[in-house]
C-alpha cells in the first residue's frame, strides 16, 4: 500500500536512513557558510570512517557500511555545494551591480568608447 505520507516498504513512516540524508545535507549547508573547503573535506572524512565503523560494529555488513558512509559524504558535500551556490550567486549579484555603477559613471575620452 502506498501511502502520502512515505513509501510502501515502512508503512507510512519516513525512514531514519532518509532524515539522516536530510540533516546531513542542512549540516552541510549550514558548514559552507563559515568552514573552510579543507577542513570541511577532513571532518567529512572523519565522519565517513566514524559511521563505517560504527555500522559494521552493530551487524551491518562490511560492503553496506562502507556503501552507507560513502553515501552520507555525498549528501554532506553536496550541502557544502548548495550552499557555496546560493553565497555565490548572492555575493556575485551584489558587486555586479556595484561593478556596473561604476562603470557607468566614467567617462571615457575617446569617441569609440
Amino acid at each position: 500500500m502506498i501511502d502520502t505520507y512515505g513509501s510502501c516498504r515502512t508503512g507510512g513512516r519516513i525512514n531514519l536512513m532518509e532524515w539522516a540524508a536530510a540533516v546531513s545535507f542542512l549540516i552541510g549547508v549550514a558548514c559552507a557558510l563559515r568552514m573552510p573547503v579543507l577542513v570541511f573535506t577532513i571532518t567529512v572524512l572523519i565522519v565517513m570512517i566514524a559511521y563505517a565503523i560504527a555500522s559494521y560494529s552493530i551487524g551491518s555488513t562490511l560492503l553496506q557500511s562502507v556503501a552507507w558512509s560513502v553515501a552520507f559524504a555525498v549528501v554532506l558535500e553536496a550541502g557544502y555545494l548548495f550552499g557555496h551556490g546560493i553565497l555565490y550567486c548572492l555575493y556575485s549579484r551584489r558587486t555586479a551591480g556595484g561593478r556596473r555603477r561604476v562603470w557607468q559613471k566614467i567617462q571615457s575620452k575617446y569617441s569609440a568608447d
